[in-house]
């Protein structure tokens, strides 16, 4: 046999002391309809919320298609970590500083109309690196120790004063130095530390989310339906296919990829140049403002051509994506195959109703068609039959065996015995969280403990 597309080990979810789920093993294969039934309380739904990445389950695994449905590592991963290391390490090593030092350090001891902001950047690491600074006051500069506590000299010329601090930098440290040197070292290891172990940490935890399960390919829908029912039939159809609304993977056949590859715009020599003239521009504005030039040529003229590069690059932008023929012809496919949608579950000609004005059995459609939008190699339904009379509940019938004959898998919820017997190969049963039973409808028709423990003791009856 083939392998499993959905493969759930040894799943457990528990709320303090509370079993939700016990240790469920379930496998679905590709192209069956599945269900899990048992009475209310059992867990289904719990069940469903773990696998999809609502609830995190306190053990077990979830593979899908032999893959873990949790979001892969990556070197982009591992990248976010450093990072957040990097900024936690960087105001760790500003928090053990004296803040009223950094401060005169970096923009109290330049005059507005000297100050530039790479000096003050240049001013900030040699004070992090506790090296001697210069400090204007009373009309001389002082020369004084990385803590202003010292005075190791006054001059009349900054200058003199700048080639003493060098100097004085240049010689062995102090103690003192030293001492403070070693602190600011360990507390940007420390916050580093602290930094990356905390995005790592946050990052498992939301490593299996909603929206990580479903780029690998599982779609849901819930037991309360859950539209949006101030939007359009077509708008709620829409926002299901948000996930691969672009021009690599919107097209469907021949004709859409031949009036994408028509539409799609060559990137030219500006879309390079522009963004590299806007950032050029904005970082000479960064040396040249306050630096005491009388001549205010040279900033206007950078300032010119930031703005008008910055201008001609969002122009660029709007004319290749949002407003070039890729893109309508991208909202044109796209609105096609949600009609198509529509039209497969019957509600094309409620395309542009509000969803709030569908009767029920067609909302419940409808949140079908707009999991089908994500494109899922799996689809759960929580009871879709819920609120459903008799034909409506054939004609759900009709619609996932039509699902799953198209080519997708379904695993459902469901109360109705009728539907369940009717539609499943295999059928699941929970009670108390706990997995009872696993067969065909027949098998689980006839099974004495599901009959006890969830048709009740007179179908019993009816049985013997």
């Amino acid at each position: 046999m083939s392998a499993p597309l959905l493969d759930v080990r040894k799943l457990t979810l528990r709320f303090g002391g509370l079993v939700a789920v016990n240790a469920v093993d379930l496998q679905v294969r590709q192209g069956e309809i599945a269900a899990v039934i048992g009475p209310n309380g059992a867990g289904k739904t719990s069940l469903f919320n773990a696998i999809t990445g609502i609830y995190e389950p306190t053990s077990g695994e979830v593979l899908l298609a032999g893959q873990d449905v949790r979001a892969p590592l990556t070197p982009r991963v591992y990248a976010s970590w450093l990072g957040a290391g990097l900024l936690m390490a960087m105001l760790a090593m500003v928090s053990v500083a004296n803040v009223d030092g950094l401060w005169a350090a970096t923009i109290k001891m330049r005059a507005p109309w000297d100050f530039t902001v790479s000096g003050a950047a240049v001013d900030g690491w040699r004070y992090m690196s506790a090296e001697p600074r210069v400090e204007p006051k009373f009309g001389k500069f002082l020369v004084v120790s990385f803590d202003g506590a010292q005075v190791r000299g006054q001059h009349i010329v900054r200058a003199d004063a700048e080639r003493q601090r060098d100097q004085l930098a240049a010689e062995p440290a102090d103690p003192a130095t030293t001492r403070a040197l070693w602190f600011r070292l360990l507390a940007a290891i420390g916050g580093l530390a602290v930094g990356a172990l905390g995005a790592r940490a946050m990052w498992y935890r939301n490593r299996r989310s909603p929206q990580s399960v479903a780029l690998q390919g599982v779609a849901r829908t819930f037991q309360n339906i859950r539209l949006f029912h101030h939007m359009t039939v077509l708008e709620n159809v829409l926002v299901g296919m948000d996930r691969h609304l672009h021009r690599a993977s919107i097209g469907r056949g021949a004709a859409a990829d031949a009036a994408l590859a028509g539409a799609v715009p060559r990137r030219g020599s500006l879309d390079y140049l522009l963004p590299l003239a806007a950032v050029s521009a904005l970082t000479g504005l960064g040396w040249f403002t306050g630096d005491g030039v009388d001549d205010e040529t040279a900033p206007t003229v950078l300032l010119a051509v930031f703005v008008v590069a910055a201008l001609l690059w969002m122009v660029r932008i709007f004319r290749n994506k949002a407003l070039s023929a890729a893109g309508c012809v991208v909202e044109a496919v796209a609105r096609q195959e949600a009609m198509e949608l529509l039209r497969f579950v019957g509600l094309e000609a409620r395309a542009s109703d509000l969803a709030k004005n569908l009767p029920y059995g067609e909302q419940r459609r409808l949140e079908i068609a707009r999991a089908l939008a994500t494109r899922p190699k799996l689809l759960l339904l929580d009871e879709p039959a819920a609120g459903m009379n008799p034909a409506e509940s054939v004609e759900l019938m009709h619609l996932i065996r039509a699902i799953r004959d198209g080519g997708r898998t379904v695993l459902l919820i469901e109360h109705h015995m009728r539907v369940v017997m009717g539609i499943s190969d295999h059928i699941t049963v929970l009670v108390h969280g706990t997995q009872i039973a696993h067969g065909t409808p027949e098998e689980i028709r006839n099974n004495p403990k599901v009959i006890e423990a969830y048709l009740g003791t007179e179908d019993a009856e009816a049985h013997g």
